[in-house]
């Protein structure tokens, strides 16, 4: 229950950042090169947000898990 919980907020994390992260492109148009725009994204909190959210997300999908539903009965 557990993994699928950090499951679903690492992978609303991730679109939330990363929709907020292509908002930034706009500066492009207002005649920033895009060197700057780059560095200006990579230099935000919801850059590292989104990486760490990322990790997260790659972490639930590819870590190991019980082979079978553990129960009480032998």
């Amino acid at each position: 229950m557990n993994r699928i919980f950090l499951f679903l907020v690492s992978y609303g994390l991730c679109v939330i950042t990363l929709s907020h992260l292509v908002l930034f492109l706009n500066y492009r148009a207002l005649g920033h090169s895009w060197e700057t725009v780059f560095r200006y994204i990579l230099s935000t909190a919801d850059f590292k947000l989104m990486v760490l959210s990322l990790i997260v997300l790659i972490f639930c999908v590819s870590g190991r898990a019980p082979s079978r539903i553990p129960s009480g009965k032998e």
